[in-house]
């Protein structure tokens, strides 16, 4: 999928590919079925709380303010999908594809979103303390005034990303990015974040604005 989407699919025909659990699948029947087709209200949500979505492509549907909290989603591809207000609170993404999906607004406190792909998403306004992004691709991802607090960011691909921006700020503080690539990255941002690789190591301010200079992302604002 070469961009953002901007239309989303709002019924059955729409589904790329069915959860193979017969509970997931029939939570999704239910929503599309009760989503009208020609109007972007939201007056229907994906009540989908801890259900397996295995083999699922959900690619490019609207999912505004879904309850995904504690679902699985490993392996799931969501490319293109409007997440928007959704709620995946200690989700699992492991290996999940939402490149280009719209998370802005979306909870996602103790996911795990290990090896996900996340490139060119957006995420502002998006909560994520305690998350776990080990190995994740956010490449090109927006993340405005996103919370990562505590999350785990180490080995991630933040290679042209967007922080903070204008009067938004991304807040980083105590999350770990040791061996992050971050060449290309921009915006501002608030610490302090870990950059230790195996014992804890805080940089604030200068110096960690100095980490992401040395890290080619001399674009990158740290503010305190």
């Amino acid at each position: 999928m070469g961009g953002i989407v901007t239309t989303y699919g709002r019924c059955r025909e729409d589904v790329l590919r069915w959860p193979d659990d017969p509970a997931a699948r029939h939570a999704l029947e239910a929503y599309l079925s009760e989503l009208p087709a020609d109007s972007s209200d939201v007056l229907w949500v994906l009540d989908a709380e801890s259900l397996d979505f295995t083999g699922a492509d959900l690619s490019g549907l609207e999912l505004l303010e879904a309850e995904l909290s504690q679902a699985n989603l490993a392996g799931v591809s969501l490319v293109g999908t409007d997440l928007a207000g959704a709620w995946l609170n200690r989700a699992t993404l492991r290996g999940a594809n939402l490149s280009h999906s719209n998370r802005r607004k979306a909870q996602g406190r103790e996911c795990d979103a290990q090896g996900a792909a996340f490139c060119a998403a957006e995420l502002d306004r998006s909560e994520f303390e305690r998350a776990d992004f080990r190995r994740a691709d956010l490449s090109k991802a927006r993340f405005g005034s996103t919370t990562l607090s505590d999350a785990d960011l180490r080995n991630a691909d933040l290679r042209g990303c967007v922080f903070g921006h204008e009067t938004l700020t991304t807040v980083l503080q105590r999350a770990r990015i040791a061996g992050c690539l971050v060449e290309g990255a921009s915006g501002t941002l608030r610490g302090p974040a870990d950059v230790g690789e195996q014992t804890p190591q805080l940089l604030d301010g200068a110096e960690l604005q100095r980490w992401f200079a040395e890290h080619g992302a001399p674009l990158v604002e740290v503010r305190q």
